[in-house]
């Protein structure tokens, strides 16, 4: 029973709120190039930095880790259940594939719908890049995926309740 209780706990402390994840971390997966683990934390209601572990494919395939800072829009597309921000960012990616790496600076556009009943977003995003390392180079990163918004005070908070 005191398991029971416990897994509970953490489940009602982990999930943040729906349409309250502002400050909480969004855990998912992406599907493109690359593919991969997404991770969000919002720092208020529209800046984020968005970190991505991911795998690429193709002629370079390779690891693939990143961070991107975030503004989010949410005037542009209104809906009746949720929000649907579009979002731009400045970010900086290395791949490592073969026995080089390369760095390169991207500009994240994107949509997301942060549904209104769970702590779930849905996202597709198009960034453009330019390599500097190894050699000047265009760059195109795209993907579709979704994240689900943790709230680690609360969990925390929650588990030591539980203990």
């Amino acid at each position: 029973m005191k398991k029971l209780f416990l897994l509970a706990a953490l489940t009602i402390g982990l999930s943040a709120s729906a349409q309250d994840y502002k400050g909480h971390y969004g855990i998912g997966l992406a599907v493109g190039e690359p593919s991969g683990f997404s991770i969000k934390k919002f720092n208020n209601s529209s800046e984020a930095f968005q970190y991505t572990v991911g795998y690429s494919t193709g002629q370079n395939s390779g690891i693939n880790l990143g961070v991107d800072f975030l503004l989010h829009n949410y005037d542009y597309i209104s809906a009746e259940r949720g929000s649907i921000p579009l979002y731009y960012g400045l970010g900086v990616h290395v791949k490592s594939y073969e026995n080089e790496n390369q760095i390169y600076a991207r500009a994240p556009l994107g949509i997301a719908y942060e549904l209104h009943d769970l702590p779930l977003d849905i996202f597709f995003e198009f960034s453009p890049g330019l390599a500097v390392v190894p050699t000047p180079s265009l760059v195109m990163n795209f993907g579709i995926g979704g994240r689900f918004y943790f709230d680690i005070k609360r969990a925390v908070e929650k588990l030591d309740e539980a203990i």
